[in-house]
């Protein structure tokens, strides 16, 4: 845990550092809500990161359900919301209505790009039917499930290593396409590469 820590937080100063240094186009609605989205999104995986490392895992995995639906939005709003040509204030202002998590998720699953490529189950796995992530990152909150059982068994506050790893192998994806998301918006191209080329050489956590 301790080295997946580690290396989560080398690549979020990596990618930051890249994205730093690059000029963003927010002329666009769509560019503009995306950063924000992300901008967020960073905001809260830090505070996660923070969180671990002080060892308060039910407060960070809280923290993660609403990391995991600024993905899914990200996501959706640039696949599904951007091609219906949504006016991006008719959301802020709520005139128009974000349909919920699942069905954001099925819309993603439906979606194929130019080349017809599609997500085969990259957002599926965090429904019910698959990895239930959506599900149990809401648990803890809601004073039932497996994370509040174990703690109930251990008279404390208790996760197995396994739990421990995946929740952290699923931040740490999450991060890393969301900030490929934002490149991709942006146009860095040589980035894109750059990022895909060193997270394929760092698979040894």
């Amino acid at each position: 845990m301790e080295n997946l820590l580690k290396v989560m937080d080398k690549n979020f100063s990596l990618i930051h550092n890249i994205l730093d240094n690059k000029e963003l186009n927010l002329n666009d609605d769509y560019n503009k809500i995306n950063y924000t989205y992300y901008s967020m999104f960073c905001t809260h995986y830090e505070s996660f990161l923070i969180l671990l490392q002080n060892n308060h895992f039910s407060s960070a995995l809280i923290l993660l359900r609403t990391i995991l639906e600024l993905y899914v939005k990200s996501y959706y709003l640039e696949l599904v919301e951007r091609k219906n040509n949504t006016c991006i204030l008719d959301l802020l202002e709520d005139k128009k209505k974000f349909p919920n998590f699942f069905e954001m998720v099925k819309e993603l699953e439906e979606h194929t790009d130019i080349s017809g490529a599609k997500f085969n189950g990259a957002f599926k796995q965090f429904t019910k039917s698959e990895l239930a992530s959506y599900e149990k990152f809401s648990l803890f909150s809601h004073g039932k499930g497996e994370y509040l059982k174990a703690t109930f068994e251990n008279k404390k506050i208790s996760f197995t290593s396994q739990q421990l790893n995946d929740v952290l192998k699923t931040a740490k994806g999450l991060f890393e396409t969301v900030s490929l998301l934002l490149m991709y918006i942006q146009g860095f191209n040589s980035e894109i590469k750059f990022i895909i080329e060193h997270l394929q050489k760092h698979t040894d956590v």
